[in-house]
């Protein structure tokens, strides 16, 4: 829906106010990716603000009053303490929204920008051959999904936790 509604909703604005075509950002919004890269952007925010939301409740405020009865500097609490117990918890999820969000990929053809979906769609409509075309895209995501997961896995294990 947001893709949608960036995509018509904007783009039906733009008529009502000459000036945009005139400006140097035309070349830009006449094409359909930027709205999909904010369209996908903004889904990510939004899940990935609420995980870490989650991820920064869930260390233990003991340790942050422990920190602070120290008389540790606020920046330096965030940076030792809660940031890295927070990534900890927060990469296994993040690792998978981010899989996930590679497959909502395909929804951008839905306003004619041109991904792998879109190129596999092509081949069968032009050479009617269609289970080689979807095999060879479902072979590319489940390789890119891998590699983000083993990407996530070596964070995972980079991240130092501080516990008390």
């Amino acid at each position: 829906m947001q893709l949608w509604l960036l995509y018509y909703g904007l783009g039906s604005l733009f008529p009502q106010f000459p000036w945009i075509r005139e400006s140097w950002l035309w070349p830009i919004l006449r094409q359909a990716w930027p709205y999909a890269v904010l369209a996908l952007t903004l889904s990510v925010a939004g899940y990935g603000g609420e995980v870490m939301r989650g991820a920064f409740k869930g260390v233990a405020g003991g340790q942050l009053e422990a920190a602070r009865a120290m008389g540790m500097p606020r920046f330096t609490i965030f940076r030792r303490i809660w940031l890295p117990q927070a990534l900890y918890r927060a990469l296994p999820t993040i690792g998978g929204e981010t899989v996930l969000q590679m497959k909502s990929t395909p929804l951008v053809a839905t306003i004619t920008v041109v991904d792998i979906y879109s190129l596999a769609k092509r081949v069968t409509q032009d050479t009617f051959i269609v289970y080689e075309p979807l095999i060879l895209l479902a072979l590319v995501y489940m390789v890119l999904a891998g590699v983000i997961v083993l990407v996530f896995r070596w964070l995972e294990n980079r991240v130092p936790v501080r516990t008390a």
